[in-house]
């Protein structure tokens, strides 16, 4: 059986902070209260959600200043990792919207989320899938045999990225 989370006894919030290799007893109390504060705001969610993201980031920017709070985000987004490694949640939310919006970095989301207007912020985040138009499978198998073949070939997808976005 798989644990749970959020735990009642934050038992698992502990064994992360413990499995961390953090070199001073304040780096630890910072984890803990970043942790904690996130945790007391998923326990008012019925599941872990981009409703629990705003939430928290909501709370913690009346405490903390854009660029601490985004530096916390990293925190989250570890803890979150490794709950999804451990089974105790069963995908990440940050990288549920990072995969929607077609992007590789989780910093970007965090930035969207914490700006004033979410929705549309991560609306201009949202980029097409990579050779998604009508010639698009045609130009990824051309990619994909030049690169079979030996080919370094690292312009031309770019050339072609740019015009299957074009279509």
């Amino acid at each position: 059986m798989t644990a749970r989370w959020p735990d009642p006894d934050r038992a698992t919030l502990d064994r992360y902070v413990a499995s961390l290799d953090l070199r001073s007893m304040k780096s630890r109390t910072s984890y803990r209260q970043v942790l904690h504060g996130f945790q007391d705001v998923a326990e008012r969610y019925e599941a872990l959600n981009q409703e629990v993201l705003l939430a928290w980031l909501r709370e913690s920017a009346i405490r903390r200043a854009t660029s601490t709070l985004l530096h916390r985000t990293r925190i989250i987004d570890r803890f979150l990792e490794r709950l999804v490694e451990i089974g105790a949640i069963e995908r990440n939310p940050v990288v549920a919207l990072r995969d929607e919006c077609n992007i590789k970095q989780c910093m970007p989301i965090w930035r969207a989320l914490a700006s004033r207007d979410s929705e549309r912020a991560l609306a201009e985040l949202r980029q097409p899938r990579p050779f998604c138009s009508v010639l698009g499978e045609m130009m990824a198998e051309h990619v994909a045999m030049m690169r079979r073949r030996g080919y370094k070939y690292t312009s031309q997808p770019l050339l072609l990225l740019r015009f299957d976005r074009f279509l």
